[in-house]
């Protein structure tokens, strides 16, 4: 597969650096979020402590003196209540927006809006001024208590604390005021964007170097991925190319094999029904005992008696050259037909006895197969008649769904006069030519030669090479 140019790069390209930047924006913006948060929550813990601090010198000083008479009474006298409304009605009344006293209980004794007094108001930061811990928050007036001031609408600071006994440690009220808290919010958002700013500027070279890294990396792993994935493309050309030559050079041995077969036969016929039949004709009448010779002088002469033994050389080394090119006839008979009728062949022109067994072969075998099994069983029973005396001649055939097993062998000395079989394969294929022909069809071919013990010759032929 051929990928259209660009497409590799772009789609790792999108894969590296577009995700590496997308992970670092959301990265970097979650951990500005979380440091500015965290920023200003220590911040405003701190500046509400140290508010809560200056609210509580702030009730000691104003607020206390009024709230002594609370040790022994559930109500703030009148004219304490109006010695605090001077009060905070002056100077102290720009800074503060609400002031109101609480019993230990929650109940309100004391409010400049005059509201709810008398009324109970559990709360934590009571409990809190109570236990003697001064506390300071933000406050949008949605309490319960403060539902007449909500029109007000701006951020307040909400301090809690403990009012004491003359003398004493001992908590007769708590104090509660609102100031105004816009710009302690303002100062606030302040913090949260300069520490925003802070970790952004932090962090921006660093995103930048990391982003340039990545972008090198990712164009150098197209560059590595578009070389292999060219490498990819050509191996494949060449397994294809490959496995076609392969092919063709299949279809080429088993031509080369099959023209060898029709060449031989050819010549084969061509001696048998030529010179040999001519010789035949010419040791008939040389032969005849009343034939006489006649020159063209017309002078006649007696038999010569060495012209038969030279005709007789010449058949024999005319005869030995055709043994074994002509097949018998291959039409009508099925493979085991076939190499029964190697096997009656040999035993009839040796006069010797052959171990035949043969399994049940494919009836759809090739010719090409046929006439290797042929020529299997032929070779191997001429070399054990020449080289074994023909003892324990044996041929065995075994098939099975993938191959064909043939074995040929006898029980000889296991030892060859080289001699004598140079002269052997002279006159026939030989175990070169057997090897070539099994080869040629994808099968194994073994030629075993043991000496005291005999000779085999052992061929395996796959089926799917073997069907028509």
């Amino acid at each position: 597969m051929v990928w259209p140019p660009g497409t590799i790069g772009s789609r790792t390209t999108f894969g590296l650096v577009h995700q590496f930047v997308l992970a670092a924006a959301a990265t970097i913006a979650v951990s500005m979020g979380l440091l500015a948060f965290a920023i200003s929550q220590r911040i405003e813990t701190s500046m509400m402590q140290t508010a809560a601090e200056e609210g509580a010198l702030f009730t000691e000083l104003f607020l206390s003196p009024a709230a002594q008479d609370l040790v022994t009474s559930r109500r703030l006298p009148p004219e304490n209540a109006k010695r605090l409304d001077d009060l905070l009605a002056g100077m102290l009344g720009e800074r503060l927006v609400l002031v109101k006293l609480w019993l230990p209980d929650a109940t309100l004794v004391y409010s400049t809006s005059k509201k709810g007094i008398g009324d109970r108001f559990p709360s934590r930061h009571i409990d809190a001024a109570v236990a003697g811990k001064a506390t300071a928050e933000f406050d949008y007036l949605h309490e319960a208590e403060n539902a007449n001031h909500k029109h007000l609408q701006v951020p307040l600071v909400e301090i809690y604390a403990p009012l004491f006994r003359s003398g004493t440690r001992e908590v007769i009220a708590v104090g509660e005021i609102y100031s105004d808290g816009r710009r302690l919010a303002a100062d606030l958002a302040s913090i949260r964007f300069t520490s925003v700013g802070i970790v952004g500027a932090a962090t921006a070279p660093m995103m930048l170097i990391l982003f340039f890294m990545v972008r090198r990396a990712s164009k150098l792993v197209n560059e590595y991925q578009s070389s292999l994935m060219q490498n990819v493309v050509e191996a494949t050309n060449l397994a294809a190319q490959n496995d076609r030559l392969r092919r063709v050079a299949d279809n080429a041995r088993l031509e080369a094999a099959s023209s060898n077969e029709n060449l031989l036969a050819r010549i084969g016929q061509d001696l048998h029904d030529g010179p040999i039949q001519l010789v035949s004709l010419l040791m008939l009448k040389l032969t005849d005992p009343t034939a006489k010779k006649s020159d063209p002088s017309g002078f006649t002469h007696a038999h010569d008696p060495t012209i038969e033994p030279l005709t007789k050389r010449i058949l024999a080394e005319l005869r030995n050259i055709s043994t074994g090119l002509v097949l018998p006839e291959l039409d009508g008979l099925s493979p085991n037909q076939l190499l029964l009728l190697a096997v009656k062949n040999h035993e009839e022109a040796t006069g010797t006895t052959v171990c035949c067994q043969i399994g049940d072969l494919p009836a759809d075998l090739s010719p090409l197969i046929t006439i290797c099994l042929y020529r299997i069983v032929q070779e191997g029973l001429n070399n054990a008649f020449h080289h074994a005396k023909a003892k324990g001649q044996r041929v065995e055939v075994v098939a099975d769904p993938q191959s064909i097993l043939i074995t040929v062998s006898d029980s000889g000395p296991g030892a060859v006069d080289k001699d004598h079989e140079h002269r052997r394969s002279r006159r026939g294929l030989g175990i070169a030519g057997l090897r070539n022909r099994v080869e040629a069809l994808k099968g194994t071919f073994e030629f075993v030669l043991q000496r005291g013990i005999g000779t085999q010759i052992r061929a395996t032929i796959p089926i799917a090479h073997a069907r028509k």
